[in-house]
Parts: structure tokens; C-alpha cells; sequence
């Protein structure tokens, strides 16, 4: 039997349209970091269709005192088949359980819809296989399963995305009750952004070879790079030894120690301070706005911006200067600063972001290569302006670009200098 220490995760994504491509499997990364604090490796992902015997099959191949997750197919179509293939495999009975359809009944006829029990066979989310625990969907019908069945410990998630991550904390917590996890190790967490993974992982590598008894790991993720390190109790004193190394050689290139995220981070500041944003975009395409909004509250401090795909909308809309705009180009640091000020002025906010760059893949010059990407933000006092040339593909770009405008802001509200020098070539602030 395997210690708690050598627990693996193993995770089924169960849907045959993930197989087909209509559908990108995200939930492995959601359940990767659920599971960090835990410290428990993740050693397989399987995507299997919606079949009892392919899902009979993956569980199969899990070994005893495995952590398994297996995610989807817990609707009440057809197709959803994850109960069955789970207890066919188990040797277990599917059991109605009354509470859980009296809530999704409920749940349907708030919404206006048929009550699924009053039809053939009633509703099968109500089915529950012999010896799982149904942990309640706070935000879907589905419920997830937890439990212990051919000595597995089994956590049975829907899987949409939104579902799932509102689930885990609870089946979580509903394993440790049972004793199905390990206790959790403490982890250090630093969040990065304008930092790439490999400047990261060298800055801090002297530290990580100090400490190489922690455990280190590096996740890129949308607005930078996370830095996690780990330790067990008996690690404490070397934990806090390693985390205070760190925060020396990181600085203000942290912008959060939680699960915050970037815009989140700006959100508060931007409140706590009383200020207000808008925001000019032309390569990233309402993608910055989108992200602001994203975070309910955001109407507390963003006004709201414009999206200047066009050279004429940049003269019109965002008062760029068509002199300007024929000297210097649109993708230039005076471009970016003059839509900066212009988007300020026009919606009469405290601070305004702009972004004007080359996403890719075409487009790109010798002077100015895809990734170039001018980045601008005016504020009360002063204006900055910086140019970053970022390395990936048009989705990658545009994302990076937001990031950098957003941390650029981030910086401006906590006093530290708004662009950093590391690799970026950034100009002073005019």
C-alpha cells in the first residue's frame, strides 16, 4: 500500500468531445493546483469517450490507493454515462437518492424548466453508486461523488470547467475527512508578471540549490509566471529561509503571494485608492477591457475604453495626432502615449492604459518584428511609455501585452518603477 507521502493523482476526462476537438480540456490544470498544498503528483491524464466500457477500462488501469479523478458525463443525457461505467467497474448498485432530487427538481423549476422526475426514469444526476458520498453543485445540478471503492479514493467531477472548480474545495475537504489525502504541506507561492520562466528559474537558482530538499516548481500561466516551493513540517525553518531569499531576489516583480489574480490585484488597489481607468487598444482588440470586467466589481473604477483597430479611429476617437501617426507609426511609443492621454481625457479618468503592438503572425519588419508591442500608461502626473518584444504566437502576444499593461499599472499604484528593466527595453517616462 502506498504511503501518504507516494499518493499519485490520475485524471479521466471523460467526453467524446474532447476526443473529436470541439471541446479543449482544461480542467487538468484546476485540478493540479487544487492539489498543490497536498503535494501529490499528478502521473496521468486519460481522455476516454462517453462509454461505460472505456470508462470501466481507464479506471482499470489506476492502482490501489490512487487518487483518481474522473471528470464528466455526470449530466442527464444519454450520454452521460460516468455513474454506470463507475459502478459497473466497482461491482456496486446505482442508488436513487430521494434529497438529491428533490434539489435538482427544485433547482428546475426555479428556473422555469420540467421537472426531469415526473419523466421515464426520472433523473439519472440522482443516481449515486453504492458507497460515494454526493457533495452538493453550488453553482450546476450535477453533484460531485466522493469516495473509496476497490480501495481507489475517487472524486467524480462534472466537467464543465465553471462546475468543477466550484466543486473542488468541497470534495477536497470531504477527502480529508475520510482520511483519503495526505495532511498538506505549507507552500510558498509568488506570482510574477513581465518575468520570463527561464529569467525566473535562473534568478532564484543559487536559492533552489541551497534548498534543494524543498520541492520547486514554475507554472506559466496568463498573467506571468507562479513560482511555488513546498516543505513538509519538519521544513519549516528552511521554507521560511528559502521564502525570505526569494522575496529579496524578486522584489516588485511579485505582484501577489495568493491566488489572486492580476487584475484582481489592480481591482483593489484601484478601489482602495479612489481612482478610476480607461483604456485605448488596437493589437490586443478589447482584450485588456475584457480581463478588467472579467473580475465582478470592476465597475467601481473602470470607465471603460476604446478599441482603436483603425489608424483613423486613433486620431478620431483616441486623439492621436495624425502628424504623429505619419512620423512615428502606429505600432511606436508615441503613438501608445498620445492614445493614452487622449482615451484619459476623453473619459475624464484618474489613469489610462494603452496597447498598440504587432501580434502576428504577419505584419512584422526588421525594424519592428512580430511581438513588438508599445505599451503605454498616463497618469495624474506623469506619462510612461515602454516597448517589449514578446516571443510567442498571436494569442500569446496579445495576452502577454495585457498582462504587461496591467502590471504597468499595478506598479505605478504601489510606487515602484513602472517597467522593469529586465529584459525589456523600456523608455523613461515623458
Amino acid at each position: 500500500m502506498n504511503t501518504p507521502e507516494a499518493i499519485a493523482a490520475r485524471i479521466i476526462s471523460v467526453g467524446d468531445e474532447l476526443l473529436l476537438g470541439r471541446s479543449s480540456d482544461t480542467n487538468a490544470t484546476r485540478i493540479e493546483r487544487a492539489l498543490a498544498p497536498f503535494a501529490i503528483p499528478v502521473r496521468d491524464i486519460l481522455v476516454i469517450a462517453d462509454r461505460i466500457d472505456a470508462i470501466a477500462a481507464a479506471l482499470e488501469r489506476t492502482a490501489p490507493e490512487d487518487l483518481v479523478f474522473l471528470c464528466g458525463g455526470l449530466g442527464s443525457t444519454a450520454d452521460d454515462v460516468t455513474r454506470a461505467g463507475l459502478a459497473a467497474w466497482a461491482g456496486v448498485a446505482l442508488e436513487h437518492r430521494e434529497d438529491i432530487a428533490a434539489a435538482l427538481a427544485e433547482r428546475r423549476r426555479r428556473r422555469g424548466l420540467p421537472v426531469l422526475s415526473a419523466l421515464a426514469g426520472g433523473d439519472p444526476q440522482a443516481l449515486v453508486p453504492a458507497g460515494m458520498t454526493a457533495i452538493a453543485n453550488p453553482v450546476g445540478s450535477a453533484p460531485g461523488l466522493v469516495g473509496r471503492l476497490r480501495d481507489r479514493r475517487l472524486i467524480v467531477l462534472p466537467g464543465v470547467p465553471q462546475e468543477l472548480e466550484a466543486l473542488l474545495p468541497a470534495v477536497l475537504a470531504e477527502c480529508e475527512r475520510f482520511g483519503a489525502l495526505p495532511p498538506a504541506r505549507r507552500t510558498v507561492l509568488w506570482r510574477t508578471a513581465q518575468l520570463a520562466e527561464m529569467a525566473l528559474a535562473s534568478l532564484i537558482e543559487p536559492v533552489r540549490e541551497r534548498h534543494a530538499d524543498l520541492q520547486w516548481s514554475y507554472w506559466l500561466v496568463e498573467w506571468g509566471v507562479d513560482l511555488f516551493v513546498r516543505g513538509g513540517a519538519a521544513q519549516q525553518p528552511e521554507l521560511a529561509a528559502a521564502a525570505q531569499e526569494i522575496d529579496a531576489l524578486l522584489g516588485d516583480a511579485v505582484y501577489g503571494r495568493q491566488m489572486m489574480s492580476l487584475p484582481r490585484v489592480v481591482q483593489e488597489l484601484m478601489l482602495a485608492q479612489g481612482k478610476t481607468l480607461a483604456v485605448a487598444e488596437s493589437c490586443t482588440g478589447g482584450r485588456l477591457g475584457a480581463a478588467i470586467t472579467a473580475e465582478p466589481g470592476s465597475s467601481g473604477y473602470f470607465l471603460g475604453g476604446v478599441v482603436s483597430y483603425a489608424d483613423a479611429v486613433k486620431c478620431e476617437i483616441a486623439g492621436v495626432d495624425s502628424g504623429t501617426l505619419a512620423a512615428a507609426g502606429a505600432v511606436s511609443g508615441r503613438v501608445a502615449e498620445e492614445m493614452a492621454v487622449g482615451v484619459r481625457r476623453r473619459l475624464g479618468a484618474d489613469y489610462a492604459l494603452a496597447v498598440t503592438g504587432i501580434a502576428g503572425p504577419g505584419g512584422g519588419t526588421a525594424q519592428k518584428p512580430v511581438g513588438t508591442t508599445w505599451l503605454a500608461l498616463a497618469g495624474p502626473d506623469a506619462v510612461w511609455s515602454g516597448c517589449c518584444r514578446y516571443p510567442g504566437d498571436r494569442e500569446r502576444n496579445r495576452q502577454l501585452a495585457v498582462a504587461g499593461a496591467l502590471d504597468s499599472l499595478r506598479r505605478a499604484l504601489t510606487g515602484v518603477p513602472v517597467f522593469p528593466a529586465a529584459g525589456l527595453s523600456w523608455s523613461r517616462p515623458s
